[in-house]
C-alpha cells in the first residue's frame, strides 16, 4: 500500500516537471516573437518616414456622438380605481371605507411627483448630455484645426477654429490656436482682437499675450506691444522669446520717434555727429502754373543820347559802361560818337532751346509720361504731339487712369482750338471711356471747369446734335 502511493506520487511530481518545462518554454518562444514583431514594426515605421509620429496623423474623419444615456421608465400606477357609488345607494355608502380613499389619494400625488422629480433629472441629464457633445465636437474640430496647422493650410485651420469656438465659446485655446493662423496669414487685427478675446477668458495665459504683441508689432503699436510683453516677463523672467522681442520693439520705437541715425563713413568715428536726421518731405507742384514768360524775362535797359561833344563823351563812357550788364553787349562801329547816339543800342536776346517733338506715337503710359514731360509744357508742342497721338489708343495708355494734371493740361489745350474738329470730339469720347474719370471729373479744379463748361458750350454751338455729341456732353456734366 505504502509503495503504490509513493510510485504514484513520483510520477505526479514528474508529470508536473515536465509540464512546467513545457511551459517555460512555449513562454519563452512567445516572448521572443513578441520581441520581433516588434522589431519590425519600429524598423518598418523608420524606414518609411522618420519624422513621422503617431501624432501627425489625420483625426477621425466623422465625428462620432457619444451616447445618450437611458431614462428611467416610470413606475406603473398600480392603483385600481373604485367604481362610482351612485348618491341613493346606501348599502354601498355603508360598506365604502373613507380610510383606504384617503391612504390611496396620498399616494396617488405621491406617485405624481416622483414622475415629476424623475423628469427634471431626465432634462437636467439632457443638458449635461448635450455640453458634454458640445466639447467633444469642439476638441474634434480643434484636433481638425492643429493637423490642418501642421500642413500650413492656415485658412481652412482659421475655419475649424472658428468651428471649434462654436461648440465651445469659453474655451480660451480655441482662440489663442485661431489667432496664430490669423497671423501667419497677416491678419493683424483679427489676430489681436482674438487674442484679446482669450485673455478675457483667461487672464494667465501668456501665449495669447505673446501673440498679440507679435500682431500689435506688426501695426506698429509699440507701446501696446511692449506692455504685453513686460507682462508676460514679470510672470516668467526666464521667457527668452519675450526678452529678444522687447528689445526689438524699443529699437524700432526709438527709430520711429528720432528717426534713423546714418554714420558718416567719411569722419572719424569721434567727430561724427549723434543726432538723427530728419525725414523731409517732398511735395509736388504743377509746373504748368508758371508762365514761360516771366523765366524768360529779362529787365529792359534804357540808355539815354549822350551828348556829341567829344570831351563830354569822353567822360560819360566810363559810366555806360559801369551801368550796362556783364550779359548785354552795344553794337559799335567805324562811324564817329554822334551817329551812334541817335541809333538804339541792340541787346542780343538768349537763344530759346527748341524742343523736339517725339514722332513715336506712344504705345504705353510710361512712353506718353515720358514725350510729355520732355515737351517741357510748351502749349504749341504739346497741342501738335497730342494731335499726332490716335484717340483709339487712349484706354490703352490711359490703361491705369490719367493723371490729374496732364487731364488739366489737356483742357487748357482743348480750350486754345478755334474750331473743334473730329479729331477734339474723338479725343473727348475716348478719353471718357479711361479707368476713373468720373472720380477725375469730380476732383476739378475751378479754372479747370471753367475751362471745360466753355468747352461744351462750344460744342454745342459749333456741333450738330448727333448721338455722340450727347454722349460728350453727358459725360462731361459737371455741377
Amino acid at each position: 500500500m505504502t509503495s503504490e502511493y509513493e510510485r504514484k506520487l513520483i510520477d505526479m511530481q514528474y508529470q508536473m516537471r515536465e509540464n512546467n518545462s513545457y511551459l517555460t518554454d512555449y513562454l519563452k518562444d512567445l516572448n521572443s516573437w513578441t520581441d520581433e514583431i516588434k522589431k519590425k514594426e519600429e524598423n518598418i515605421k523608420t524606414t518609411a518616414n522618420p519624422t513621422s509620429t503617431i501624432k501627425d496623423l489625420p483625426p477621425v474623419r466623422n465625428f462620432v456622438v457619444p451616447p445618450r444615456p437611458k431614462k428611467k421608465s416610470k413606475k406603473n400606477n398600480t392603483s385600481t380605481k373604485t367604481s362610482s357609488i351612485r348618491a341613493y345607494d346606501y348599502r354601498a355608502w355603508d360598506k365604502f371605507d373613507v380610510d383606504e380613499a384617503c391612504t390611496r389619494i396620498d399616494n396617488e400625488q405621491e406617485e405624481k411627483e416622483d414622475n415629476n422629480n424623475e423628469d427634471d433629472d431626465a432634462d437636467e441629464e439632457d443638458e449635461e448630455w448635450q455640453e458634454e457633445v458640445l466639447k467633444k465636437k469642439g476638441e474634434y474640430y480643434k484636433d481638425c484645426g492643429n493637423y490642418q496647422f501642421k500642413q500650413k493650410k492656415y485658412t481652412e485651420a482659421i475655419e475649424s477654429y472658428t468651428k471649434a469656438i462654436e461648440c465651445n465659446p469659453i474655451c480660451p485655446i480655441y482662440f489663442a490656436n485661431r489667432a496664430q493662423c490669423q497671423l501667419f496669414e497677416q491678419r493683424y487685427g483679427a489676430c489681436e482682437a482674438d487674442c484679446t478675446l482669450a485673455i478675457q477668458l483667461d487672464k494667465n495665459y501668456l501665449k495669447a499675450y505673446y501673440r498679440r504683441a507679435l500682431a500689435r508689432v506688426e501695426m506698429e503699436k509699440f507701446d501696446q506691444a511692449r506692455e504685453d510683453l513686460q507682462y508676460i516677463l514679470a510672470r516668467e523672467p526666464s521667457n527668452a522669446d519675450a526678452k529678444t522681442k522687447l528689445t526689438e520693439v524699443n529699437k524700432k520705437d526709438e527709430i520711429k520717434r528720432l528717426g534713423r541715425i546714418y554714420p558718416l563713413q567719411d569722419k572719424p568715428i569721434d567727430k561724427r555727429s549723434t543726432k538723427p536726421l530728419k525725414r523731409i518731405e517732398i511735395q509736388e507742384i504743377d509746373t504748368s502754373i508758371i508762365s514761360i514768360s516771366e523765366t524768360t524775362k529779362k529787365k529792359a535797359i534804357v540808355i539815354e543820347e549822350m551828348d556829341t561833344d567829344p570831351k563830354s563823351s569822353e567822360s560819360t563812357i566810363p559810366s555806360i559802361s559801369s551801368v550796362l550788364p556783364s550779359h548785354s553787349t552795344i553794337t559799335t562801329a567805324t562811324t564817329p560818337l554822334s551817329v551812334q547816339s541817335k541809333k538804339a543800342p541792340t541787346i542780343e536776346k538768349a537763344p530759346t532751346k527748341s524742343i523736339h517733338i517725339p514722332t513715336a506715337i506712344p504705345t504705353t503710359g510710361f512712353q506718353f509720361k515720358r514725350d510729355w514731360l520732355n515737351l517741357n509744357n510748351q502749349i504749341e508742342q504739346q497741342a501738335i504731339y497730342l494731335k499726332r497721338i490716335p484717340p483709339k489708343s487712349y484706354k490703352t495708355i490711359f490703361s491705369t487712369g490719367i493723371d490729374s494734371s496732364v487731364f488739366s493740361r489737356i483742357l487748357l489745350l482743348w480750350s486754345n482750338e478755334t474750331t473743334i474738329d473730329e479729331h477734339l470730339l474723338s479725343s473727348m469720347y475716348e478719353i471718357r471711356l479711361t479707368p476713373r474719370f468720373d472720380t477725375q471729373l469730380s476732383f476739378l479744379g475751378n479754372d479747370d471747369k471753367k475751362l471745360l463748361k466753355t468747352i461744351l458750350q462750344k460744342l454745342q454751338n459749333e456741333c450738330s446734335s448727333t448721338d455722340k455729341v450727347q454722349t460728350i456732353l453727358r459725360a462731361y456734366k459737371i455741377d
